[in-house]
C-alpha cells in the first residue's frame, strides 16, 4: 500500500496544479507574468509524468489542473501528457487562454475525456480583448473558437464541465491605475451585459434552449458586480465571473505592512507543482517563493512530509503565518489594513468559500 500524506494534510486535496510551462503567447496587462522572475520553461516530460503516476499512486487529489503561469498547451507533448493522466483514471482540468484553439486542437481536446475546461476569457468584448491581452489576435475569429470547443465538448455522451471565466474590474481602481488597465467591466449593468451576450452566444452555437435558457437569463438579472457569480448555462457549461486582484499583493513595494495572522486554502484543498518539480503551497504562488522541496530527487511524499510544510500548515489551523510569502500575500498598505484582512480571510477562506464550493457543483 502508498504511503499516504501525514495527518496534518487532508487525505485527499480537491485539486492539484501541475505546471506545463510558465511561458504563455499572451501578455495580459493584469497577469504578473510581465514580474514573473523564473527563468521561462517547461517541464520535462518524465518528470510531468512521475508526479502524476505519483498523484495516482497516493490518490491524492479530486482533480489535477494543468496550470499555474503560462499557456500549458505551448507544451509541446501536452496531449502525450495528457493522455497519460487519463491512461491514470485522474480527473483532469484544463485552463487555457483558448489562443492555440483550431480545428485540430479543437477535435483532440473532444476526443478526450476532460474532467474539466476552464476557458480564461476574462476580457469578454472586442475592446477590451485589445486593450488587456496583449495580443494581435482577430477577436472574432478567437471567440468562434472558443464556442466551437464548447458546442464540440458538448456533443460528447459524457461532456466535460466547461467554465467561461470573466474579470470585473470596479474594485481594483489602484491597480488600473498602477498597470493602466481600462475599467472594461465596471458596473452591474456592464457585467450582465456581458455574460447575457456569452450567454446567447452559446445557446446559439450548442443549440440549447428552453428551460436551461430561460432559467440562465433570470438569473442574470439577479448578478451583481461586488461579488463572485457562477452562471448555469446547461448542466456542464458555466459562465463564472470574479473580481480582478492583486496576486498576493504582487504588485506593492518594499512599505507592505506584513500580516501576522490569517487562513489561506494552500495545502488545505489544494497546492502547485511547478514545471521545474518545485512543490508549491499555493496556485497564486506565480514566482515560486513557497517552494518547500523539489521532485527531482524526492518523492512527492517526501516532500509533503517536510517539517518545514508541517509548521506551516498548522500555523494556518491557528491562524498563524508562518511562511513569509504568506504574510505578505495577506498584508496590507496600512497598519490599520492588516489588522482587518487576516480576520477577513478566516470569515472568506475557511467559512464562506467551502458554502460556495458546495452549492456550485463545478468545483466539486
Amino acid at each position: 500500500m502508498a504511503e499516504r500524506p501525514p495527518s496534518y494534510l487532508p487525505g485527499k486535496f480537491k485539486r492539484i496544479h501541475l505546471e506545463l510551462t510558465n511561458r504563455c503567447n499572451f501578455s495580459c496587462v493584469f497577469c504578473p507574468d510581465g514580474i514573473m522572475t523564473r527563468k521561462r520553461g517547461m517541464i520535462d516530460e518524465d518528470l510531468a509524468r512521475s508526479a502524476l503516476d505519483q498523484i495516482a499512486d497516493l490518490d491524492l487529489a479530486e482533480k489535477v489542473t494543468f496550470h499555474v503561469m503560462g499557456e500549458p498547451m505551448l507544451h509541446p507533448r501536452f496531449f502525450q501528457i495528457l493522455d497519460h493522466a487519463h491512461s491514470l483514471g485522474l480527473n483532469i482540468g484544463l485552463t487555457t487562454n483558448g489562443s492555440l484553439l483550431s480545428p485540430r486542437t479543437i477535435q483532440m481536446l473532444a476526443d478526450r475525456d476532460l474532467h474539466q475546461i476552464d476557458i480564461s476569457l476574462q476580457s469578454p468584448g472586442r475592446e477590451s480583448f485589445h486593450a488587456t491581452r496583449g495580443s494581435g489576435m482577430d477577436f472574432d475569429k478567437y471567440r468562434s473558437a472558443l464556442l466551437d470547443l464548447v458546442a464540440a465538448c458538448a456533443a460528447r455522451p459524457e461532456p466535460p464541465i466547461f467554465k467561461i471565466r470573466m474579470m470585473t474590474t470596479k474594485f481594483a481602481a489602484r491597480m488600473r491605475e498602477q498597470l493602466d488597465i481600462p475599467d472594461f467591466i465596471g458596473s452591474t449593468e456592464a457585467l450582465r451585459a456581458a455574460v447575457r451576450d456569452w450567454t446567447e452566444l452559446i445557446y446559439d452555437r450548442v443549440g440549447l434552449s428552453g428551460e436551461h435558457q430561460t432559467r440562465a437569463l433570470a438569473n442574470i438579472r439577479k448578478i451583481g458586480i461586488s461579488k463572485w457569480n457562477v452562471i448555469e448555462i446547461s448542466p456542464k457549461i458555466f459562465i463564472e465571473t470574479y473580481l480582478l486582484t492583486d496576486w498576493g499583493n504582487a504588485y506593492e513595494g518594499d512599505d507592505l505592512v506584513e500580516a501576522r495572522h490569517g487562513y489561506c486554502f494552500g495545502m488545505r484543498d489544494h497546492f502547485a507543482i511547478s514545471y521545474t518539480g518545485d512543490v508549491l503551497l499555493c496556485c497564486v504562488d506565480y514566482d515560486g517563493r513557497t517552494s518547500i522541496g523539489n521532485l527531482n530527487g524526492n518523492s512527492l511524499i517526501q516532500v509533503l512530509r517536510s517539517r518545514e510544510l508541517e509548521e506551516i500548515v498548522k500555523g494556518f489551523r491557528t491562524f498563524k503565518l508562518v511562511h513569509p510569502y504568506c504574510r505578505r500575500c495577506l498584508g496590507s498598505r496600512s497598519r490599520l489594513g492588516s489588522w482587518l484582512t487576516p480576520p477577513a480571510s478566516v470569515i472568506g477562506l475557511k467559512i464562506l468559500k467551502p458554502l460556495l464550493y458546495r452549492h456550485y457543483r463545478l468545483f466539486r
